[in-house]
């Protein structure tokens, strides 16, 4: 796998503690909507973040980061994201959006800083002609969890999509949804026929107890396990790997 040296065009919180990141590589990439991008540091550690825009040729990639201070990976990658000009990148993963995923529908749920990803496959289908509905489900535990995304007004113009945004713990005065992103989903959901239940696509972001959870739950609901696409069934997240490409 070849790596590339990419510019850091920004790098800058959106919110107490995630940092949205953009990227220009300086050779073209084969990157599609769905991967990850994967920050190599000088020690060697390569550690993988989820893309969040749908990547055009010769375009920016870019990524929401949550820092986590005491997290030895993620700390280094903000320090050098924030002061460096370049870094050097990969860009890999399992889950990318498939044209063939234009006949069904789309069901997207997220937690956190987990909305990278979903983004990315957003902004794809959304680019496409399909007519498949598209449903977007966002949230956390609470308000500090979630940050402004422009992109959710564009998307609500598009009779195609649907979302709600979901607070386990809202405060006073919050006028979404309250409850777990999975059962929001699925009280919203209600208009699927068993059979579009089955030919859904089915993304979820967000921490393996969120994602575990919410596909037995999909399941039991008659969504088809194949069709539920999480990145932890291919990788470990923050797995921190030595680069033995050569960059380029």
């Amino acid at each position: 796998m070849n790596a590339t040296i990419a510019t850091v065009v920004s790098a800058k919180l959106v919110n107490q503690d995630v940092y949205h990141v953009r990227l220009r590589p300086h050779s073209p990439m084969a990157a599609r909507a769905g991967q990850y991008v994967e920050v190599c540091l000088d020690n060697g550690w390569c550690v993988p973040y989820s893309m969040a825009n749908d990547p055009q040729p010769g375009g920016e990639l870019e990524m929401y980061i949550q820092h986590f201070p005491e997290g030895k990976a993620c700390d280094q990658v903000i320090k050098t994201l924030t002061s460096r000009t370049e870094v050097p990148i990969l860009v890999d993963g399992e889950i990318v959006y498939e044209q063939e995923w234009d006949k069904d529908p789309l069901i997207v749920l997220s937690a956190g800083c987990g909305i990278s990803q979903s983004r990315s496959v957003i902004e794809h289908r959304l680019a496409s002609s399909s007519a498949q509905p598209i449903y977007l489900c966002w949230g956390g535990r609470d308000e500090s969890e979630l940050f402004e995304l422009p992109q959710l007004q564009q998307w609500l113009n598009d009779r195609r999509f649907m979302a709600d945004l979901a607070l386990e713990n809202p405060p006073e005065g919050w006028s979404n949804s309250q409850g777990y992103v999975v059962d929001v989903a699925l009280q919203r959901l209600t208009w699927m026929t068993p059979l579009e239940r089955q030919r859904a696509r089915v993304v979820l972001t967000g921490s393996p107890t969120m994602v575990d959870a919410s596909m037995a739950r999909l399941v039991q609901a008659g969504f088809r396990r194949e069709r539920l696409l999480a990145d932890q069934d291919f990788y470990t997240p923050r797995t921190l790997e030595p680069l033995t490409a050569e960059v380029v």
